[in-house]
Formats: structure tokens, sequence, C-alpha cells
């Protein structure tokens, strides 16, 4: 198949949810080849032979279509695929490798009371700089209230470096603060906050993990040499905004929480379409990391954005240890896509995997249940022992119970990034 080209991530498992930062289901138009017959049938036959329900592919003229996205959406297994894409390679690769993409590095959400609150910054950007963080609330832009429900991506403009909006924000104390800022190439810090708690003769360790890219190895190595170095007790792994991403991060920090007692064991199992499984099926195992921590049980945060790698976690440390999940249900991802790069400017990334761990857990397509119903607290920085799904993991960890029953107040509106690239989730494979 001469117009697919399995990059060399061909093997990282990736796993990425858009609600957060990800990539937009593309049409596919203008295909520089200008026999399009012929880039369809390839795009076509592609699908037949690496979609993991390939035996649910309908038949069609894939040259009646006027896209690849077109194409895609014809034949997607509805009743379970919501992940499939077609994107733009280059904004694709940067986005995973380098942890790069263009917009203001902030996610958002609507609070229970309407208010669009800033739920985090990425420290390299200029909102950073200028004393962002998350609680606050987005007032207006370019002097437009932002009411209930409003898309903001929309009036942020062109996904271009250069372009200016200027902000009307709340800050916690309640005074309000304009800021105008222009789009940026953004970086990325993956691990948004890691410290130490120490209570009741305990040391915790905290970390909120916004996602699984490249570039998280070495964030989590450094995380994790701090953790060591501090002899931490337990852990309380934040996932509540990570949508995914690689799968060999994933398969990294388990083997840290993990350590020296899980290595070699299984971590998850690969399953693929029949065309596929003899030589592509496989388990994949904890490996020996360094500055591992080697604990017993684990308490992690999540919400309905926890998707796709973060369950990976949660799914493969199960068979191991107590997991608990503080919080709410996460998405329910439980399959994973090879990548390919079609016709060099395409990213396409069929569903072509399920995973299942130790104990054949899997096919959580509801997600994960939370053991430990709580609020995101919005309007409390990470790390505040006084923000309800933290205040509510650290009674747990103490105690052995929770501190009150949480009254679970529920917005309509997910969290996303200031780009919303799309709806779909997906993971990569190398």
């Amino acid at each position: 198949m001469k117009k697919y080209i399995q990059h060399k991530i061909n093997w990282l498992p990736v796993l990425i949810f858009s609600i957060l930062i990800a990539f937009t289901s593309c049409n596919g138009d203008d295909v520089p080849d200008p026999d399009k017959n012929e880039e369809f049938e390839e795009f076509y036959l592609g699908l037949q032979e690496w979609y993991f329900w390939n035996d649910q592919i309908p038949e069609i003229n894939p040259s009646s279509y006027s896209s690849l996205g077109e194409i895609l959406e014809a034949v997607r297994y509805r009743e379970l695929d919501r992940w499939s894409f077609v994107t733009e390679w280059d904004e694709f690769w940067a986005f995973l490798n380098d942890s790069e993409f263009i917009g203001y590095g902030f996610g958002h959400t609507y609070d229970t009371e309407g208010n669009l609150r800033i739920t985090y910054v990425f420290n390299s950007t200029d909102f950073y700089e200028k004393g962002v963080r998350r609680s606050w609330i987005i007032k207006a832009i370019n002097g437009t209230p932002i009411i209930p429900g409003t898309n903001i991506g929309n009036m942020l403009g062109a996904n271009q470096v250069g372009v200016t909006n200027t902000f009307t924000f709340q800050k916690p104390n309640g005074e309000e603060e304009t800021i105008i800022a222009d789009k940026q190439s953004v970086i990325m810090n993956t691990v948004l906050h890691y410290e130490v708690l120490e209570m009741e003769s305990k040391k915790i360790g905290y970390m909120v993990l916004q996602s699984f890219n490249s570039t998280t190895e070495q964030e989590l190595n450094d995380v994790f040499a701090f953790f060591a170095e501090k002899e931490i007790d337990d852990l309380i792994l934040d996932l509540r905004y990570n949508g995914g991403g690689l799968t060999s991060i994933a398969q990294q920090l388990s083997s840290l929480i993990g350590g020296d007692q899980l290595v070699g064991l299984p971590f998850t199992k690969y399953s693929f379409n029949a065309l596929k499984r003899d030589e592509y099926d496989r388990i994949e195992t904890f490996n020996q990391e360094d500055n591992n921590i080697s604990i017993n049980r684990l308490v992690t945060i999540a919400t309905g954005g926890t998707a796709s790698a973060s369950e990976l976690v949660i799914n493969g440390l199960r068979p191991y240890m107590d997991v608990k999940i503080v919080g709410a249900n996460t998405y329910g991802k439980p399959m994973g896509a090879n990548v390919f790069r079609f016709n060099t400017d395409w990213a396409f990334a069929p569903i072509t995997f399920k995973t299942k761990n130790a104990d054949d857990e899997g096919d959580y397509f509801d997600g994960l249940a939370a053991d430990i119903p709580a609020n995101d607290g919005l309007d409390k920085m990470f790390g505040d022992p006084e923000e309800e799904s933290l205040q509510q993991a650290l009674a747990y960890i103490l105690t052995g119970s929770v501190k009150g029953s949480s009254v679970i107040k529920t917005s309509p509106w997910p969290a996303v990034s200031e780009k919303d690239f799309g709806k779909n989730m997906f993971w990569i494979e190398k």
C-alpha cells in the first residue's frame, strides 16, 4: 500500500482526548495527488486491512466521495467508534512529539454557576507570565460578555501565531483585570503541578498530569526522582484533565508507580482484527524504571475528561494493587489506533486494537466508575488541601474513609482547551 507510511511512531501507543487538546477530524480536502480516485481507493483499502471492525465496513465507491474524512465517516462503526480520525500531519506531529501547538495555552470549563473558569495554564505562556492561574473567571473576550455555553474557540480567531485578543478576567479576590495577548507557539509542560504533602506523619506525593506526550518521559523522571528523594508513602495521581497520549508513557508511569515488584508482569494486552492478530497481538509488561516508588495502593483523581492512556494506567495497575478513583467516572476508551502518514500531508488513525489488563478486564466503554464521588474544586489551586477532590483523596489516605458525602454538582459543559480541535479522542500506536 504505497500511499501509507507507518511512521517511526508506529509502535508507540497513544491516547488523546480532544476535549482537552486534540485534533480535528479533518475533511482531507485538497489532497495534492491529482488522481483522487487512486488516492481514495488506497485509503479505503487501508481501512479494510487495518480497521478493528473491518468486518463491519460497508461496500462503497470511494471515488464518489469528496474527501478522506467523508470516506472515513461513511465506513465508521458508529455503535462504538468515536475516535478514528484524519488530520494534518505537521500539526499532529508537533503536538505529539514536541508538545507544541498554537494558542494561548490554557484549559477552561464552565462551573455549576455558569462561570467560565480557567482550569490550568501552561507555564511557557504569556498568560502564565502575566499571572493568570487556575480558578480565574473569563468575563469577556474583546468586550463580548461570556454567557454559559459560549464556544470561545469561535471568538479567538484563526489558529495562527500573532492573532490578538483582549480578555477580561475576574481574579479570586473579585478584582477584574484586562489582558491583551497574542496567540503563540505553546510548549506544554504536561506535569502541571507536583509536591509532597506531609500530614499526620505521612509523606503524600501529589502530581497533576495533563497528557502523555514524548516530552512527558523526562518530566516523569524528574518528578519521580523528587518523590524517591522525599521517600513518599503514598501517591495521589491527578488525571482530571488528562485525555491521554502515548501508551509507552502510560507504561512508564505505571512502572514507576508499581516498582520492582511488578517488573516483567503483564501491563496491557493488545488485540487486533483477524487479519492482523497473528502478527500484532501482544502483551506489554511493566519495565524496570529508575526512581520507582513501589507503592501498594494508588489514589487517582478523575473526571469525565479522564480518558485513554489515563484509563490504561488505572486499569493496568488494578490487578496488582488497590486503585481508587476520586471524583467522577472516567470517559471510557479501551481502544487504540495505528497512525499512518497518508500521502505525506495527512495523519490517518483508524481504530485498530483493543486493550485489556492482566485479568482480562477491559471494554469499559462507559468509563471506569468513581469509588469516592467528589466535585472538581475549580475555585481552588492544585495542591490546596481544601480543593474538594484532593480533600477527599487525602481523607481516604489518612483515615480510610471520606470527608463527608459529596453532593455532586455537574456542569453540562465539559472541560476544554482554548483551542478545541474537534470531537475525536484517540490513541496512536508506534
